[in-house]
């Protein structure tokens, strides 16, 4: 029986075998990196992201990783998600707010 590592947003299987399979979040964390507006595809996006864990590690180092030119290209979807952050705090929902108020740190 494979055994399961979780390191970095990467679910990894022990079998050489089998891609690395990456968390839900971590994948709707990617698509905000993108130039495209992640809700685009998916009109719930933004309530399914705050009800997933946060993965700090993995989103800070996204947003370190960025130059000055790739930032200004997602700065829309950065701005989106900020907002939404602080859309999530006014919710009933107590684990939309914990993973909202978790998000800009």
């Amino acid at each position: 029986m494979a055994q399961t590592e979780k390191k970095g947003g990467l679910l990894r299987k022990s079998s050489a075998s089998k891609k690395p399979l990456k968390e839900k979040v971590v994948l709707m964390y990617d698509e905000i990196f993108t130039t495209e507006d992640p809700s685009k595809c998916n009109p719930r996006f933004w309530e399914e992201l705050f009800l997933m864990k946060v993965n700090l590690e993995y989103l800070e180092g996204k947003l370190e990783a960025l130059d000055g030119e790739e930032l200004m290209k997602i700065k829309d979807n950065i701005n989106c998600l900020f907002q939404h952050c602080i859309q999530a705090l006014g919710e009933e929902h107590p684990i939309r707010v914990v993973n909202a108020l978790q998000v800009p740190h």
